[in-house]
């Protein structure tokens, strides 16, 4: 998750101030910017106009408002949070993470914490960090999201944790929150690299058969198969895939993604042509 992807919502969570719902955000920041003028002192405004000054990624402003609301109230512990995401966008990565990892220690069950902790320390060079807030999160969450399993997976995969570990923690999504493609996708890579093709085919026909449109699952199928040496097989599901294309509307068959379909079927089934007709090197 990017660092702008983490503010609205966060501090939404963490009671930053009572963001207005209508008009355009620089319409909202002319207003508050007007009421500031009459109340300098205001610190909830200030907290609401640094919060739609990030929105706008305008991570310089947020920082000064968030900094004069610091100063107004130095004893709020949530200082450290908003001051860790405005250095996030900063890309001041050493501040961002010693202040995020403090408000994270103070705030074991704040899923905002958490997340945002393990974004710098993600940034910081620190996966296994990553991994661990990431896991906190997820923990606290009620309905964790998708790209929070993915975020974890990749961060685990970079502090060079076993295979088998990165895919119980997708499994553990796709539990919470069904076989959602990304997930299943995800896993199906980390079982292609760790050479168990068998286990990738199974989570890919798996999540064929519950899919509406089954031509691009029935596509990887084909290509881990063709990537694996199983030249028939592949072959096979490339067919597969495209027999299951042709079954599709025409008007569907014509639109951009059926056609990019098709196009990674026919580039698997002349690569698998060429591989045939190209005589084995002698020893």
């Amino acid at each position: 998750m990017s660092p702008r992807g983490l503010t609205l919502g966060f501090l939404l969570l963490m009671g930053a101030g009572p963001l207005q719902a209508h008009g355009p955000l620089h319409e909202q920041i002319q207003r508050l910017s007007l009421e500031l003028e009459s109340h300098p002192d205001r610190r909830d405004l200030l907290i609401e106009r640094g919060t739609l000054y990030r929105v706008h990624e305008l991570h310089s402003e947020a920082l000064l408002d968030w900094e004069r609301a610091a100063l107004l109230d130095p004893t709020d512990a949530t200082n450290d949070f908003r001051l860790g995401l405005a250095a996030l966008g900063l890309r001041r990565t050493n501040a961002a993470l010693e202040r995020l990892e403090r408000f994270a220690a103070r705030s074991p069950e704040s899923v905002p914490a958490q997340l945002a902790a393990a974004e710098a320390c993600r940034m910081s060079g620190r996966p296994g960090d990553a991994v661990r807030h990431g896991t906190l999160a997820i923990g606290a969450a009620a309905e964790p999201r998708p790209e929070w399993f993915l975020d974890r997976a990749h961060s685990a995969g970079l502090a060079g944790l076993p295979p088998l570990e990165i895919l119980s923690g997708l499994d553990e999504g796709i539990e919470r929150l069904g076989p959602l493609p990304a997930l299943q996708l995800k896993a199906v890579e980390i079982e292609v690299g760790r050479g168990a093709i068998d286990e990738a085919l199974r989570r890919l026909s798996a999540t064929a058969e519950r899919a509406d449109r089954k031509e691009r699952w029935l596509l990887r199928r084909a290509e881990v198969l063709a990537g694996a040496g199983r030249t028939d097989e592949a072959r096979t599901e490339f067919l597969a895939a495209r027999s299951a294309l042709e079954r599709l509307p025409e008007r569907v068959r014509r639109g951009w993604a059926a056609t990019e379909v098709t196009r990674q079927i026919d580039a698997g089934l002349a690569k698998l042509a060429l591989k045939q007709d190209t005589p084995e090197p002698k020893p």
